[in-house]
């Protein structure tokens, strides 16, 4: 905010000197971090169960037992609990420990590199000049955990210097808003008018790896659950409420409020479809049918007007967008879909391809050159392609055959993949060569290691036994590891080719704690 210079604080007050400032606000370079973890930090209150009331017949009785015998530990405030309430107690305090929080599963959003800069002017009668802010982030993101239990962002910079190269100066998200007094501080009805802004709102180049999991979760996170919403009912009905009302709480009013053009590249990993759902009318349903991949949005600049609270903008704003995009690009939700996404990759260079074959220009020898250089680029395009397609399909043929062959319960014997992204195939090397390693050392333990400890024991029917019962895993784990193995060194191929993809990778990675 401060690279730009001086703000021209006499022409936007209308006057002829600068308004005098009555307090600023400056923050450099400042960092917030906040995670929202899944359970609650105090569980003061077991569930709510349902109980029988107790018949005043059956309470009598137990009164009259106690004073009948007269003894203090057949008191009935000394009688051992029933086996139906230890019960209860017990799943209230299973319950409880439910509800803790669960450090392991969360989501976070982060902001760094954070400058702001907020100038109040003292009230006059010359000028209703109120504030000037100026807001930029240099780093925003927001992670999760939820997917695949490593921190992984879900939101972030979508770095590419050949495509939409950043300035230094430039945040993720800058936010420039002048506020004025209004004229007439009282309405005609008798309630006190809102100060008026002016906003203009920039978002450089966003990427989004969104996960249908992480998704829901979030949702659920700020939803209100039906227990809360009665007890707020029920305080409402009260009829005593010394808070503040809603029309009492005055929300800024924005005259204006400008977002200037915006790109999207989106990744979406479905988990299941809800058939049910879709059936009775819920088309969205039909993304979570194959995940979508390099999905690029362009979002248009809008300008809204005479809008009230930060609630109406954000949700003017999303509306406009969304029907700017059913509108002018729903057919990228089908183009960039698991199954036809390596073809539509494909759709631009064998395009441009066939128009060089078909409408030649200049001579015979730009002719031949435009030949050689849209096949060149046809050809780096579909070895590109073709490094990319196998390297999820081995990856997926090695997860299936450990999450789904292996017997049901049994640990998987893949390694985990490094969190670093591998710059060329020499990276790949190592990581490689543990994987097929320990695909063999898994098939020797089955067929040779264990059969061999049965024949000691139970003689040579026990070891054909052992054999036999090996065989599967002997077969399977050599080939899953073979499999990732190939996958993790395509990759390597891919980001030597493709040093931009691999930049994009590790910005994804850039600022999360393990």
């Amino acid at each position: 905010p401060f690279a730009g210079g001086t703000v021209d604080t006499a022409k936007l007050a209308g006057t002829h000197v600068a308004p005098d400032i009555g307090a600023r606000v400056i923050v450099k370079d400042g960092a917030i971090i906040l995670r929202f973890f899944e359970g609650l930090d105090w569980v003061t209150d077991a569930p709510q169960f349902h109980q029988r009331k107790e018949r005043i017949t059956d309470r009598k009785k137990v009164l009259l037992s106690g004073l009948i015998d007269g003894d203090e530990k057949s008191s009935p405030l000394n009688v051992p609990p029933l086996p139906e309430e230890r019960n209860k107690n017990l799943q209230r305090e299973l319950a409880r420990k439910k509800l803790r929080r669960n450090p392991n599963r969360y989501f976070q959003i982060s902001i760094g590199g954070l400058k702001l800069k907020n100038d109040s002017f003292a009230e006059s009668k010359d000028h209703q000049l109120s504030s000037i802010l100026d807001l930029s982030m240099s780093d925003f993101f927001i992670a999760e955990t939820i997917s695949n239990g490593d921190p992984s962002k879900m939101m972030g910079e979508w770095i590419n210097e050949s495509e939409h190269p950043r300035d230094d100066s430039d945040g993720i998200i800058m936010l420039k808003m002048t506020t004025k007094h209004p004229k007439l501080r009282v309405s005609s009805d008798g309630k006190l008018m809102s100060d008026e802004s002016r906003a203009t709102l920039e978002l450089l180049p966003l990427r989004f790896y969104l996960n249908q999991n992480a998704l829901r979760f979030i949702r659920s996170f700020f939803a209100v659950s039906p227990s809360e919403t009665g007890e707020n009912d029920s305080q409402d009905g009260d009829g005593e409420n010394d808070g503040i009302s809603d029309d009492e709480i005055i929300n800024i009013f924005f005259e204006s409020f400008k977002v200037r053009p915006c790109k999207l590249k989106v990744d979406y990993q479905p988990e299941n479809m809800d058939i049910d759902s879709f059936r009775d009318g819920n088309y969205v349903e039909i993304l979570n049918l194959c995940p979508l991949e390099d999905m690029v949005l362009a979002l248009q600049p809008v300008e809204m007007e005479d809008l009230t609270g930060w609630g109406s903008v954000f949700g003017e704003l999303a509306g406009r967008w969304v029907e700017d995009i059913c509108a002018t690009q729903a057919h990228k939700f089908f183009t960039r879909a698991a199954p036809f996404q390596p073809l539509s990759n494909l759709g631009d260079p064998l395009a441009d391809l066939f128009m060089v074959l078909v409408v030649p220009e200049g001579g015979v020898t730009n002719y031949i050159k435009s030949i050689v250089g849209g096949t060149t680029n046809f050809a780096g395009k579909f070895l590109l392609e073709a490094l990319s397609t196998s390297a999820k399909i081995t990856r997926f043929a090695a997860n299936q055959l450990n999450t789904k062959a292996l017997p049901s319960g049994r640990k998987s014997s893949l390694l985990r993949r490094p969190r670093n992204v591998p710059r060329h195939a020499g990276d790949t090397a190592g990581h490689a060569y543990e994987s097929v390693a320990r695909g063999l050392r898994e098939a020797n333990y089955k067929i040779v290691t264990v059969p061999l400890r049965e024949y000691q024991h139970n003689g040579a029917g026990g070891a054909a036994r052992s054999a036999l019962k090996g065989i599967p895993i002997g077969v399977i784990a050599p080939i899953a590891g073979a499999s990732e193995a190939l996958s993790y060194t395509l990759l390597g191929l891919r980001n030597q080719l493709r040093p931009d993809i691999r930049k994009e990778e590790e910005a994804s990675l850039r600022g999360l704690q393990d």
